[in-house]
């Protein structure tokens, strides 16, 4: 014992030997990122440890799988033991099925390809193949990640395959005024519709054929409904009065469409020719007939073939500022609105209605005399500069949720910006409206990066000057109280 307090260093080499044993034997993960990006969220966790059915999560990778993929390898085993140890009633198993005959056939059944990589080594191009996919099964019922190519999603993937496994219906979601422009990865809803379609029955529907003998059982059937403005639609009344029915009988619609109608040829704007403002309006949310800028902007390529550049474009706005009690949120870094209107919002007796998406405040509009084109856009004064709603919910005493958002290019993908969480906002309102939030914040598995706030000219520059000058400063302080002492 003397020795031991004599040698502190041997205290600590023993202090460290007995903690990684327990930790072998206990093992604890410990996630301090910001949104809990290494650890499953809140939603799979209430999924796995409700679910009392017996699942089986199978795993088929190559032992030899080429060097590049085994970090993604490793993520991937770490996440599936995440779900091992969150639900008693999962299983995981990890097989490579070039080591058994019966096993590659069924990986075949499956669906799972054989995977071709290429590599450069010792000057020569080296083909390798490979399996690389995941199997989920229930009693019969199965599912499949044919591929994985997605981590940042593959939480999603398999939480939702879950609950497909588990769950008895799916609910349907209709897309009304869906513009006719290509049909598969063409189809400018392509991946809103393919992640929906992993969760809900998706279809598109012209309410026009819905007879009046139909309204009852399409009311019945479906629980949310996708409205656009294609640019060309007018609603007749009848219509409107069957999407007002259809939302008062407790059921939830989804509005994208702003008050204009632009020309991207020409960026000419004009009043857009739709009618949505009649249901929207009546309950509480003007569409306006104008354009908001703001100084927080997506970037944008204004070249052409030969030459190309990129500009803040004050049209193109991104928002973080969301309503802090909503769930739509969850995840999400923010959202951008290209060529948006703002709402004007009235309160009713008949139903709850709140912003939950603001622009910043310094944002301003153009109204009646639009200029689009970027070195024409007038400088905002002072004076104009304030907060914009671009983004509502109205809630009526049914629990039906009608949510307004002023931009009809919102939900198409060529205007999804990389990072962005317009996919995700779509995605997190449906989840919440129709599954009851169950699968609500269940996104990209990724450390999430979260932008400065704006800050005025005068308030960058007290950071910047306060960067420079502090260092300094203290140790002149320090230099000063050291003198003193001396003397």
């Amino acid at each position: 014992m003397n020795y031991l307090r004599k040698s502190p260093s041997v205290l600590i080499v023993i202090f460290f030997i007995i903690a990684f044993i327990l930790f072998s034997l206990f093992p604890i993960r410990l996630d301090f990122s910001k949104g809990g990006a290494y650890t499953l969220s809140p939603a799979t966790k209430k999924i796995i440890q409700k679910n009392n059915k017996n699942i089986d999560i199978n795993l088929y990778v190559s032992t030899d799988i080429p060097t590049r993929i085994i970090p993604l390898r490793t993520d991937v085993v770490e996440l599936l033991q995440e779900y091992r140890r969150g639900g008693k009633s999962i299983k995981v198993n990890i097989i490579d099925p070039k080591k058994d005959t019966k096993m590659l056939e069924k990986v075949k059944q499956l669906g799972i390809p054989e995977l071709q990589f290429s590599q450069l080594e010792q000057n020569k191009y080296q083909t390798s193949s490979f399996y690389f996919g995941i199997a989920l099964s229930q009693n019969e019922k199965s599912e499949v990640i044919p591929q994985i190519n997605d981590y940042q999603n593959l939480e999603y993937n398999i939480t939702s395959a879950i609950y497909r496994l588990t769950r008895t219906e799916m609910p349907k979601v209709a897309v009304v005024g869906e513009p006719l422009r290509g049909y598969g990865q063409q189809d400018p809803l392509f991946s809103l519709k393919k992640v929906l379609s992993q969760q809900y029955t998706v279809a598109s529907h012209d309410l026009s054929t819905i007879k009046d003998g139909d309204e009852t059982k399409f009311v019945k059937e479906y629980s949310t409904i996708l409205l656009l403005d294609n640019g060309t639609l007018q609603y007749p009344v009848e219509q409107i009065k069957f999407l007002k029915k259809f939302y008062e009988s407790g059921k939830h619609v989804l509005v994208f469409a702003g008050g204009t109608k632009i020309d991207e040829q020409t960026l000419g704007v004009v009043q857009a020719d739709h009618n949505i403002n009649e249901l929207t309006a009546s309950y509480g949310a003007q569409i306006n007939y104008d354009l908001i800028l703001s100084t927080s902007a997506e970037y944008v390529n204004f070249g052409n073939e030969t030459s190309q550049f990129l500009a803040s474009y004050p049209f193109w706005i991104r928002s973080n500022i969301f309503d802090s009690k909503s769930g739509f949120f969850s995840n999400l870094q923010f959202v951008t609105f290209p060529w948006t209107s703002s709402l004007s919002l009235k309160k009713n007796n008949s139903t709850s209605i709140v912003p939950i998406i603001m622009s910043s405040n310094r944002s301003w509009e153009q109204r009646d005399t639009f200029l689009l084109t970027p070195n024409t856009i007038p400088q905002p004064t002072q004076k104009d500069l304030k907060q914009f709603v671009l983004g509502a919910l109205i809630e009526n005493k049914k629990g039906g949720k009608l949510v307004v958002i002023p931009s009809s290019r919102f939900p198409y993908e060529q205007y999804m910006s990389r990072g962005g969480g317009n996919l995700d906002f779509v995605l997190n309102v449906i989840d919440a409206v129709s599954s009851n939030g169950a699968l609500s914040g269940i996104r990209s598995r990724i450390v999430s990066f979260y932008p400065l706030p704006d800050m005025s000219d005068t308030q960058k520059d007290v950071y910047k000057y306060s960067a420079i000058l502090l260092f300094p400063l203290l140790w002149g302080v320090y230099g000063i109280i050291r003198i003193v002492k001396r003397k």
